[in-house]
C-alpha cells in the first residue's frame, strides 16, 4: 500500500531530498566478472550496504548470454531486495563530445543537443541514444559546457538482452566514465585539484585515459589495450598459454625477475601500451592544457593493481602517480560505507553508479525504445480517479444524507418541544400530537380570549364601559323617545341598533353623539328605525 501511494500520489524526491527510501543496485560487467554494488538511499543520505562479486566463465560475451545470465541470477539472489538496477555500459562504445551553449538550464539544452550532436557522430542520429552531463556553468554568460555521450542503439540493445535473459529489467543506463565523473565531484580531495589531472582506468580489455582541468571532465580516449590483451600480445611473442602468462603477471608484475624471456617480452609489449599512452598525453597537452600541466595520474580498474605499474607510469611521465582512494568516499557526511574496504580500484564503477550524485542524476541513455514502460503505473492512475471520483460521491451524499437525517431530529424534537410548551399553556390542547393543529387550535383560543379580554383592556382604546358611558349620557331617552335593540362594540366601532320617535329626534341623537370626544366623525342615519355604526377614538388618539 505505501508503495501504491508514493507512485501514485507523491514524487521520488524534492531536489535532492528522497521522500521514501530506495535500493538502488549499480552493475559493472564485463569480460570476465559482474560486479554489484547495494546502496540503500533515505533522504539525502545514501549507505552502501553491499558489493560483490561473480566471476563469468570464459568465452562468454554478449552473444553467449546462456553464461552471463547465470552469473546475474547469482548475484541478485545475494542482493535480496532492491527498487531499481543501474547498469554501466563501457566507455569503449560511446563517443564522447564537449560542447559550450549559450543555455543554463537543462531542459533548454536537451531541446538542441541532438542538432548540435549529429554532425560530429560517425553514425546517423537515428541510429543513436543521446544523453549528456553539464560540467560547468557560466552564469555571467548564462551558458554552460557539457559532455555528451552517443551510444548506438544496437550496442544498447545488446547489453540489455543480458539482463533480459535474466529475467530482469534496467531502470537507468550509463556509461563508466559518466558514472566516475560523478563520483569524483563528489570528493573533495579529488575535484579540488588544480591543474589536468589524469585518471587511467584500465579493464581486461581496455584502458581509458580520462582527462580532468581543475576537476572538470574536458575529454575521454578509449585504447583497446587492457590487461587479457597484453597478456594474449606476450604470449603469443612467446608462444605460450595466455593463462600461463596472466598468472606469471600477475605474480611478478611488471617488475624485473630472473626469467630473461618473460621479462622481454613484458617489457615490448608494455612499452608499445605506454607509446599509445604517451601519444594520448600529448595530445591532451597540446589540445586542452595550453600552459597548464599535469599535475597528478590517478590509476584505477582491475590493471591498476598489477605490480610495478605505478612506479613505471611515475618513471615515463615524471608526473606523481597513485592509486585512486577509496577512503575519500567516506568524506563525505550524506555518505555511508557499511564496510570501507570492500570499496577498491576495482568495484568503484559499480559503486558510483548506485549513488544519487549531482552530476549524474538525470543521466540516463535508458530512453525511448529503452526505457521501461509502465502501463500499470498508468491504469493504477486512472483507479484511483474513478475509486476518488466515486468516493467524493459517496461522501456528499453520505454527508448529505447524515445532515438532513440530523436536521430531521431537530426538527421534531424542536416539534415535541413546541407542542409541549402549547399543551401546558393550553389545557384544552391536552392530548394533541399534531404540532400544526395544535397551533391552529391556540390560535383560535388566543382570539377568543382577546375578543373576551379587549372589552377590558385599555392598552390601546378606552374602556368599553367608557364608551357605553359616554353613550347614555349624551342620549336623553324621554326627550327623543330612545328604544335600543342591540348594543355591539368591536375593537374600532361601536354598532347601535335602535329606535327614535321621529326625524327630529334623530337629528337630535346625531347632534348630541358627535360632540363626544370618544367618538369619530359618523354618517347619520335617514330613518327613525335605524342601525349606526360609530367609529372608536383610541386612547392615542384621545391624547394627541
Amino acid at each position: 500500500m505505501s508503495q501504491f501511494i508514493k507512485e501514485i500520489f507523491l514524487p521520488e524526491k524534492i531536489k535532492s531530498y528522497y521522500l521514501f527510501p530506495k535500493t538502488v543496485v549499480g552493475i559493472e560487467i564485463n569480460k570476465t566478472h559482474i560486479i554489484a554494488t547495494k546502496t540503500r538511499i533515505n533522504g539525502t543520505t545514501s549507505t552502501i550496504e553491499l558489493v560483490i562479486e561473480e566471476a563469468i566463465p570464459e568465452e562468454t560475451s554478449e552473444e553467449n548470454l546462456e553464461k552471463t545470465s547465470p552469473a546475474l541470477q547469482s548475484i541478485f539472489s545475494k542482493i535480496g531486495k532492491y527498487d531499481e538496477i543501474h547498469t554501466i555500459l563501457p566507455s569503449s562504445v560511446a563517443v564522447f563530445k564537449e560542447l559550450k551553449l549559450p543555455f543554463s538550464s537543462r531542459e533548454k539544452i536537451s531541446m538542441v543537443v541532438g542538432f548540435e550532436i549529429e554532425p560530429l557522430l560517425p553514425f546517423a542520429l537515428r541510429d543513436a541514444v543521446i544523453d549528456f552531463i553539464i560540467t560547468k556553468e557560466i552564469p555571467e554568460e548564462k551558458s554552460s559546457e557539457i559532455i555528451i555521450t552517443a551510444v548506438q542503439k544496437q550496442q544498447v540493445a545488446e547489453h540489455l538482452q543480458m539482463f533480459e535473459a535474466a529475467g530482469l529489467k534496467p531502470d537507468v543506463i550509463t556509461v563508466d566514465i559518466i558514472s566516475l565523473y560523478g563520483l569524483y565531484q563528489n570528493m573533495d580531495s579529488y575535484k579540488q585539484l588544480p591543474g589536468g589531472t589524469i585518471l587511467i582506468y584500465i579493464t581486461s580489455y581496455t584502458t581509458n585515459i580520462i582527462l580532468m582541468i581543475n576537476g572538470q571532465l574536458k575529454t575521454v580516449r578509449t585504447l583497446p589495450k587492457g590487461i587479457i590483451a597484453l597478456t594474449k600480445q606476450i604470449a603469443q611473442d612467446l608462444n605460450k598459454n595466455p593463462q600461463e602468462v596472466l598468472d606469471h603477471l600477475l605474480r611478478f608484475g611488471l617488475e624485473a625477475d630472473s626469467n630473461s624471456e618473460y621479462s622481454s617480452a613484458i617489457e615490448k609489449t608494455v612499452m608499445d601500451w605506454w607509446g599509445s599512452i604517451d601519444f594520448t598525453l600529448n595530445a591532451f597537452s597540446r589540445q586542452f592544457l595550453n600552459q597548464q600541466a599535469i599535475t597528478k595520474i590517478i590509476l584505477l580498474g582491475k590493471g591498476a593493481l598489477v605490480k610495478g605499474i605505478l612506479p613505471f607510469l611515475g618513471q615515463k611521465t615524471t608526473i606523481p602517480c597513485e592509486l585512486f582512494n577509496p577512503e575519500y568516499i567516506n568524506q563525505n557526511t550524506e555518505l555511508t560505507i557499511k564496510n570501507v574496504s570492500t570499496i577498491t580500484p576495482i568495484n568503484v564503477m559499480s559503486v558510483s553508479a548506485s549513488l544519487p550524485l549531482a552530476t549524474t542524476i538525470d543521466y540516463n541513455l535508458a530512453q525511448k525504445d529503452f526505457k521501461t514502460s509502465d502501463n500499470s503505473l498508468l491504469l493504477k492512475q486512472l483507479i484511483v480517479l474513478v475509486v476518488l471520483t466515486v468516493s467524493l460521491f459517496a461522501i456528499f451524499v453520505t454527508h448529505y444524507s447524515l445532515q438532513t437525517s440530523k436536521l430531521k431530529k431537530e426538527i421534531k424534537s424542536s416539534e415535541q418541544e413546541a407542542l409541549s410548551a402549547l399543551t401546558s399553556t393550553f389545557k384544552s390542547l391536552e392530548g394533541e400530537t399534531n404540532l400544526s393543529d395544535a397551533i391552529d387550535e391556540a390560535e383560535l383560543e388566543v382570539e377568543e380570549q382577546k375578543k373576551r379580554w379587549f372589552a377590558f383592556s385599555q392598552q390601546s382604546r378606552t374602556s368599553f364601559l367608557q364608551y357605553l358611558l359616554e353613550l347614555v349620557s349624551k342620549i336623553d331617552k324621554k326627550s327623543i323617545d330612545f328604544k335600543v335593540e342591540q348594543i355591539s362594540i368591536d375593537e374600532d366601532t361601536l354598532t347601535l341598533k335602535a329606535e327614535v320617535r321621529d326625524h327630529d329626534a334623530l337629528k337630535i341623537l346625531g347632534r348630541e353623539l358627535s360632540q363626544s370626544k370618544l367618538f369619530k366623525p359618523f354618517e347619520s342615519p335617514e330613518t327613525p328605525e335605524f342601525t349606526l355604526k360609530i367609529p372608536l377614538v383610541t386612547s392615542s388618539e384621545e391624547l394627541s
